[in-house]
């Protein structure tokens, strides 16, 4: 013990295959030993598969399971633990705990804005943190072009606050939350209801530039299925990929779109963990949110260089129809100034 830790790396960058790796090398040391690889979702299992398969490791060697299955990673002689943001959710630090071993946990963005969830995820991988830097890793990422559009339907602030009050005073009544979490909740709903998903102007901007990139690989978060439909139905040949469609059509999907097949997918949060689409040209962001995490994470989605691919084009909003919306905009504008990309006119 000493060497293991969190690793954080940029999304991109290949931490599957260094965990891989890592299991390689500790297999050649000590061949007796058996690893664990817990990951948040079946594709990001079936990624860590195909990675530990190409650095020539037997199933029978690593265990790769999710979270919520029964795993019992105690007898393991080394765990690696991808996505480990959540790390302090009960089950997922139960199994870890578990674990007398080595414990590598990896995660482009590991912490929150709770300090006492980052205490816990720093604790269970003994105060020890690796970063890479984008800049360590030279041009292994694509450059990445930013336009902020300021698109919105007009007048629709006193609307926004009108449903925040009265979701506010009709739930008030049964939910057991403080009154500052409850604000925040039905703030956000009314967010997106009105001000993304009801906004016109806003998704009537977003269809229409993915209509004009027609020849580019297209990624488009939304933040609803049924806002999702309506894109799906306005560009041809699109496809919209949630966690409710089945597994094998979500999987058959994701391959079309890598092989060139499918030229615009539009996805929900499922674009967050464990959608492996290397090849997206433009991303456009229509989902809105303040998470560092969750921006950071979806935007690297457009950073992964190929072959074929040296740079790609994200698009957002400044969402001025509202302060909060605001807001949430230039926590994301500094998001994408760290991640290093260029602002377009």
């Amino acid at each position: 013990r000493g060497s293991d830790g969190l690793i954080i790396a940029p999304a991109g960058s290949g931490k599957t295959w260094i965990a891989a790796s890592i299991i390689k090398h500790y297999a050649t040391l000590n061949p007796a030993w058996t690893f664990g690889w817990t990951a948040p979702t079946r594709e990001t299992c079936q990624q860590a598969r195909v990675s530990l398969r190409v650095a020539g490791l037997p199933e029978s060697v690593v265990d790769v399971r999710c979270p919520h299955e029964s795993v019992d990673f105690s007898k393991k002689q080394l765990l690696v633990i991808d996505e480990c943001k959540h790390s302090p959710a009960r089950v997922l630090r139960g199994i870890i705990e578990s674990c007398n071993g080595l414990r590598y946990g990896f995660d482009a963005t590991p912490w929150c804005d709770d300090e006492e969830r980052n205490a816990v995820t720093r604790t269970l991988f003994f105060n020890r943190t690796y970063e890479i830097k984008r800049s360590d890793i030279g041009d292994s990422l694509a450059d990445a072009y930013l336009e902020i559009s300021d698109a919105t339907d007009l007048n629709i602030q006193q609307k926004i606050d009108d449903n925040i009050d009265r979701l506010f005073n009709a739930r008030r009544r049964y939910m057991r939350i403080s009154d500052d979490e409850l604000k925040r909740m039905c703030a956000w709903e009314s967010l997106v209801d009105i001000g993304i998903c009801q906004n016109r102007e806003r998704n009537r901007y977003a269809m229409n530039y993915a209509l004009e990139h027609l020849d580019m690989q297209t990624l488009i978060l939304i933040p609803r299925i049924t806002l999702g439909e309506e894109y799906e139905s306005w560009i041809p040949n699109s496809r919209l990929v949630h966690s409710k469609i089945g597994k094998k059509d979500r999987r058959a999907y994701m391959e079309e779109f890598k092989a060139g097949n499918l030229r615009t997918m539009i996805a929900t949060s499922l674009a967050d963990e464990g959608l492996d689409l290397p090849n997206v040209e433009l991303l456009i962001m229509v989902s809105g949110g303040r998470s560092s995490q969750k921006t950071i994470q979806r935007a690297s989605r457009a950073l992964r260089k190929t072959e074929t691919k040296n740079c790609a084009t994200i698009v957002d909003f400044s969402d001025k129809f509202h302060p909060t919306g605001a807001f949430h905009a230039k926590k994301r504008i500094k998001c994408y100034r760290e991640l290093g990309c260029v602002f377009i006119q």
